[in-house]
């Protein structure tokens, strides 16, 4: 008997034949389901671009995860001098696995700083500033920094800070971190291109976007926060990264005009059953979705560390597997623009108000 993932990939396969052969207006697909970058992904299999970080300094947050625990072995086996990880939950494990595996290997060991830290609190965030100052204040460098932290619930709940769990860490906590350690990103001398910046997008940010609308009234993210289990919080995953991808559209903008030699890009790994997919089993069209586009994981680390390690190319830009796609249709037109500023507006006034270290940044970028 064929197993479940077979039969789900079979009803999968189904919808998207259906898509393809009938009368489905082209902006409907465009907007919702653009199978096609799916399926590339899924058939994508990308090798690591970079041969060797070599006197570099790479921070990765999320490395507990699926996608950072690989993308923090695939850098360790490059040569990386420093190689911060961070997460929630203990690290040791993982830095044990990755030693063990380089000593099989005779190569050398980098320098692995732990951090425990709980991005569902700003003060969290700001925990992750202060040890970037201190532990890598002798380093020649922070060359790359990949955002992965993040979680998926179908079930409402709110952080310390008084936002939804999923945007408070997927989207708030995400853009602070990469907010207060901008001024920290510096080329290390052996880098040739800009320190890198990658927040981690996904397929999702097009299945929910008819749920993106801006009030004209009140706070925008107020409004994406305060949902209702259900269909709302069943696409508040899609919701956060989308409010990411405007953010770092947003700050990529803004750190061009103001003279910055730093690159922000957003990357999109792909779709692989993980621990953070794993609720995805219980709903019908998440489920048949992963079955449809999921491939190992691995790849999809490899895609993120691609991002992170892109040229000045790729600053403001999404990255796939091979190629930069343009963003999505909800994000360029008049109404996404409208977006963008209200999202940069409103969280810079959270911010503000909870985080003093920002004041610097903000004046930084003008």
């Amino acid at each position: 008997m064929a197993s479940p993932q077979v039969i789900g990939g079979a009803v999968a396969a189904a919808v998207i034949a259906l898509i393809t052969f009938t009368a489905v207006p082209m902006f409907i697909i465009r907007e919702y389901f653009p199978y096609k970058l799916l399926k590339k992904q899924y058939l994508g299999k990308p090798t690591v671009n970079t041969k060797s970080y070599k006197g570099r300094t790479v921070l990765i947050t999320g490395a507990n995860g699926a996608f950072g625990s690989r993308a923090s072995k695939l850098v360790a086996h490059r040569d990386v001098d420093t190689l911060v990880l961070v997460d929630v939950m203990d690290l040791t494990a993982l830095k044990e696995d990755i030693e063990s595996e380089l000593k099989k290997e005779n190569k050398p060991l980098p320098k692995i700083l732990l951090w425990q830290i709980d991005m569902m609190t700003f003060a969290g965030c700001q925990e992750v500033f202060r040890r970037a100052k201190t532990d890598l204040a002798k380093s020649a460098g922070l060359d790359h920094v990949l955002l992965t932290a993040g979680i998926l619930s179908f079930k409402r709940k709110e952080s310390p800070e008084g936002w939804e769990t999923t945007l408070q860490v997927n989207y708030f906590s995400t853009a602070l971190v990469a907010l207060l350690l901008l001024p920290l990103l510096k080329s290390s001398p052996g880098n040739p291109n800009p320190p890198v910046l990658t927040m981690v997008t996904s397929f999702g940010v097009y299945c929910s976007s008819f749920t993106y609308g801006v009030p004209k009234k009140g706070s925008y993210l107020k409004k994406m926060s305060n949902n209702k289990d259900g269909m709302e919080q069943g696409h508040q995953y899609g919701r956060s990264k989308a409010l990411l991808l405007w953010f770092a559209k947003e700050l990529a903008e803004r750190t061009k005009k103001a003279g910055l030699n730093v690159t922000i890009n957003s990357a999109d790994p792909g779709t692989a059953w993980t621990n953070l997919t794993g609720p995805n089993r219980s709903q019908l069209i998440p489920r048949l979705i992963t079955n449809y586009s999921a491939r190992d994981p691995i790849y999809c680390a490899t895609a993120l560390l691609n991002g992170v390690s892109a040229g000045p190319e790729s600053h403001g830009k999404i990255l796939h597997d091979f190629d930069m796609p343009e963003y999505p249709p909800f994000v360029l037109r008049k109404s996404g623009q409208v977006a963008q500023q209200r999202i940069w507006d409103e969280s810079r006034e959270e911010f503000e108000a909870k985080v003093p270290e920002i004041q610097a940044v903000y004046k930084m970028l003008g």
